[in-house]
């Protein structure tokens, strides 16, 4: 397929990584499903943490495919406190994300504490928390 093609071709650029990974997300909605599931790979590891706002925008999609939402998931927990609890937060919300239970039970673990679905509450304590514990 064409979409494995242009995906060798980046990977094998000079380009510089995150010009690749800006291509990558471009390129991202267009692809087939295992597309996405391959491309997720390579962003999580191509995209920086300064670049990280698209890549918390793909997790919070509940439409990717479920091996998709695994990689993007996996790699906002190893990301920095300040990107990862926003981004959990944000899946969290979303009762209909495959990943909300998981992302509320992380939640949960970091902040000490369940607001069940009062999500402001989880907002202002998610606030609260990175300014007591910055990265």
């Amino acid at each position: 397929t064409n979409w494995e093609d242009k995906l060798d071709e980046m990977l094998a650029s000079e380009t510089a990584t995150d010009a690749k990974a800006r291509q990558m997300l471009e390129m991202f909605p267009r692809l087939p499903e295992a597309g996405q599931v391959e491309v997720a790979k390579h962003l999580s590891n191509l995209v920086s943490d300064q670049d990280y706002g698209q890549l918390s925008q793909l997790l919070a999609n509940p439409r990717l495919p479920q091996e998709a939402l695994d990689t993007l998931m996996a790699d906002a927990l190893n990301r920095p406190n300040s990107l990862k609890l926003p981004a959990l937060l944000e899946v969290a919300r979303t009762p209909q994300h495959p990943k909300a239970g998981d992302a509320k039970e992380v939640l949960g673990f970091f902040l000490e504490t369940d607001y069940g679905d009062d999500w402001q509450k989880w907002q202002d304590k998610v606030q609260t928390w990175l300014k007591d514990n910055p990265d």
